[in-house]
């Protein structure tokens, strides 16, 4: 898919979205589409910049300018473990090591809760557009056990 059909598709999603915010019931399904649609639209942005920069300089700067996207959006939590130091990091803040906690658990928000969301986290990945509504959760030590 080249850049510009993908902007085309992108910015199509994004519309649906935001219409699909409109139609939330609650406040916390309506933040996560508008979160999502505010990513669509960053990314839509950079599409639009590599379109004009390859309109300016024709095909024989193509390489010139090339940007991958985001490796995952994340609407509620992120998760990142690093299994080579045995730490994770929840959010982009601090470190924690996995032997003193346990290891999180990233679960995602339910169909009820995202009000329709998961059409659209299904429907991006197909074009290369990774997307979660996970929550991370660190299980108690009952929770281990149990």
């Amino acid at each position: 898919m080249d850049t510009l059909e993908q902007f085309t598709v992108l910015s199509g999603i994004r519309i649906q979205v935001l219409a699909q915010a409109i139609a939330c019931k609650t406040a916390f399904a309506r933040d996560l589409h508008e979160r999502l649609a505010q990513q669509l639209a960053y990314i839509c942005k950079k599409l639009r910049l590599e379109i004009a920069v390859a309109a300016r300089f024709g095909d024989e700067d193509e390489g010139a300018f090339i940007w991958e996207g985001p490796d995952e959006i994340h609407l509620i939590d992120s998760l990142y473990i690093d299994h080579g130091t045995r730490e994770y990091q929840i959010n982009g803040e601090n470190w924690y090591s996995l032997d003193g906690d346990g290891e999180p658990i990233a679960s995602p928000a339910t169909a009820e809760q995202t009000e329709g969301l998961d059409r659209f986290i299904e429907e991006l990945a197909q074009y290369g557009v990774l997307v979660t509504a996970n929550y991370v959760f660190i299980p108690c030590e009952e929770q281990i056990a149990a």
